[in-house]
């Protein structure tokens, strides 16, 4: 009875370290300048929906993703640049893992007949200049 008394409490505190551990892993936030912003070009195809909706879809997408990196779109930034094709930029700028999690984000088919391809991105700093984002 004592072993399993022991067991158990080995590995409820191995599981506990592990769970955090695994969250400081996970959560990576690199500072970026003040000033510093992320201009996004994405164009955007609707399926099975009238094209008329496609900028509402797409500024819809856009509120959701942006959640998930901790950045603003600048007001009045988001604009068409042609059919289909939006910009915006994002207040503070995004470090590289934020990135990453951005376009997975505008990628995925997070609003039904929505299918968004990410064609710029890139985080701009104030201090040294321009910093390239995956393109």
């Amino acid at each position: 009875m004592k072993k399993l008394l022991i067991g158990l409490v080995v590995v409820a505190l191995g599981t506990a370290g592990l769970l955090a551990l695994r969250a400081e892993l996970m959560t990576v936030s690199v500072e970026q300048p003040e000033g510093s912003y992320t201009d996004v070009v994405v164009a955007a195809e609707v399926k099975q929906e009238d094209p008329g909706v496609r900028p509402e879809m797409t500024r819809g997408l856009v509120s959701t993703c942006r959640l998930l990196v901790n950045s603003d779109v600048v007001e009045d930034s988001f604009v068409a640049l042609s059919e289909g094709v939006f910009t915006f930029r994002l207040h503070p700028g995004l470090d590289e893992f934020d990135r990453r999690e951005l376009r997975g984000c505008l990628s995925d088919a997070r609003v039904q007949h929505l299918q968004v391809e990410v064609r710029h991105l890139e985080t701009v700093t104030p201090s040294d200049g321009q910093e390239r984002g995956a393109a």
